[in-house]
């Protein structure tokens, strides 16, 4: 097998590592900047943390529709949401059971914020079409949610914490967890793209399953290692963060730049399923402030069959 061969696999074993050292570092430096600063673990996980780990779906969705792939751009948001909410949470709650302490009210704005960009797609791009009007009102939603959660983030504000080492060195390592997490990820993205192209799969299939659980990976990194550090509000945080971000921000700056046609089935099929699922996690998570290792399990079983109805349906 030659150099060309291997490239591909060599680029995925980097981009792994680099995930797994920017997860880690992201996670610390974030953590400790709440502390210091008084602020929610949560309200981190969501502001920092999420716009982070959504630079991949960023840098891929722009990319793409600068390219004149519509499909792709939306694919890989879209899909990337339903990887975060199942995979991302089931895997973390499958190692240690995720447990929010408080803060319902706050849960409940950033479901509703995740749920309305999708439902605004699916009544606006039912046609299969995505107009710059319709991305920039994403735009909106997007820049209010910011508003709300750094709000939220001051009048949560309980007083400075003591912790070891100065400010910029936690800002330091949260920025370049982040940085090596868009490396980490966008090396994983390529060299998995390569090998499904040379395996020849769909282009539908790719944008909706691996480029969405590839640019996916740092928040499952990040998550995993927020769970197993006992930042579990960083890990839902996170998600739900990221997931905003890759509706408002992502979508919204891709066809703003460029309005473009999309497959009607994600519209008609992909984005209700999104939004059952972000029900699905919203319900098992204000119940009772937590996920258990039963209820992580379920969710990936969830994500296996929503992998193998889209593999299967193709496209």
């Amino acid at each position: 097998m030659g150099i060309e061969q291997l490239l591909p696999w060599g680029m995925v074993v980097v981009g792994i590592v680099g995930l797994g050292l920017g997860a880690s570092w992201l996670v610390d430096g974030a953590s400790r900047l709440a502390l210091r600063f008084g602020v929610s673990p949560m309200v981190v996980g969501l502001v920092v943390v999420g716009f982070g780990t959504s630079m991949p779906e960023f840098a891929v969705s722009v990319r793409a529709a600068i390219e004149g792939s519509g499909g792709l751009s939306l694919g890989n948001a879209v899909g990337s949401n339903i990887m975060n909410l199942l995979l991302v949470l089931g895997v973390a709650a499958a190692l240690k059971p995720i447990h929010v302490v408080g803060g319902e009210r706050v849960l409940r704005r950033d479901l509703v914020f995740g749920v309305v960009p999708a439902l605004l797609i699916m009544a606006m791009a039912w046609n299969g079409f995505i107009s710059r009007p319709t991305a920039v009102i994403l735009l909106v939603i997007f820049t209010a949610f910011i508003i709300l959660a750094l709000r939220q983030a001051q009048a949560e504000q309980t007083g400075k914490t003591v912790v070891r080492g100065g400010p910029w060195r936690h800002l330091g390592l949260t920025a370049v967890g982040i940085i090596v997490l868009v490396i980490g990820s966008e090396m994983m993205v390529r060299g998995g793209m390569e090998l499904a192209i040379r395996f020849g799969v769909s282009n539908a299939v790719i944008g909706l399953t691996l480029v969405a659980f590839g640019t996916s990976l740092p928040e499952l990194a990040t998550s995993v290692a927020a769970a197993l550090k006992g930042e579990s509000e960083i890990s839902i945080g996170n998600v739900l963060g990221s997931n905003i971000f890759n509706l408002g921000l992502v979508v919204g700056s891709a066809f703003t730049i460029r309005p473009a046609a999309v497959p009607p089935f994600v519209i008609h099929q992909d984005i209700p399923i999104l939004i059952l699922a972000t029900f699905i996690v919203g319900k098992i998570v204000i119940r009772d402030g937590k996920i258990s290792r039963a209820e992580g399990a379920m969710m990936l079983v969830l994500v296996t069959a929503y992998v193998a109805f889209v593999v299967i349906r193709g496209g």
